[in-house]
């Protein structure tokens, strides 16, 4: 009896490490402040390609541009959702030189109801053409939500060049959220410097 139990020691260690080495994976996707943005892949749907004769989509992956300050915003495919960050993006537009970060937004389509969701396309592909320097996603599977736990069902994230997430919003944005997050992006792009983490989620 003791013989079997040493046999099958090996493959109990085998499993546990297994176990330990699943569950890192899934905890390092997490978004937190003062961590790495964990990279995702959307391949049901993709980024918003514009052509002569219309558009497609090509599978993308992401954070892109490291070396560059990013944004990435995540928003439902709703109505509410699509206006979520509209305040502050306007006003970044408004306020900040564009060339000197990269701006992504992703519209989780799984989350709007079947007869809206060509809607929402429609008005992704609009902004697209509208808006030819930002990257936008279709999230058809909600791959982004599950894939960074966004129980909130949103976010807007500002990330240094190295990839490193130096403030977030989560859900609906109060409007000190909004001041807080901008002037960190402000500060950011003066300094183009690695900051300390705003605040811990």
């Amino acid at each position: 009896m003791l013989t079997r139990a040493v046999n099958a020691l090996p493959k109990f260690l085998s499993a546990l490490l297994l176990a330990v080495s699943w569950n890192d994976v899934f905890a390092s996707t997490v978004v937190e402040v003062g961590k790495i943005l964990p990279p995702i892949s959307i391949i049901q749907g993709g980024q918003v390609v514009i052509e002569r004769d219309g558009y497609r989509v090509a599978p993308w992956s992401g954070p892109r541009d490291l070396g560059l300050i990013q944004v990435i915003q995540y928003v439902p495919g709703t109505r509410r959702g699509g206006g979520l960050y509209d305040p502050l993006t306007e006003r970044m537009r408004l306020e900040l030189e564009f060339a000197r970060y990269r701006i992504t937004a992703i519209v989780n389509l799984e989350a709007a109801a079947t007869f809206a969701k060509p809607f929402v396309r429609a008005t992704v592909v609009d902004k697209q053409r509208a808006f030819s320097l930002a990257t936008l996603v279709l999230d058809e599977a909600g791959t982004g939500q599950a894939g960074w736990d966004l129980t909130e069902q949103s976010a807007f994230i500002v990330t240094d060049a190295s990839g490193l997430v130096i403030d977030a919003i989560f859900g609906e944005p109060s409007d000190n959220d909004a001041a807080r997050i901008f002037q960190t992006l402000k500060s950011l792009l003066k300094s183009n410097s690695p900051h300390q983490p705003a605040r811990p989620r």
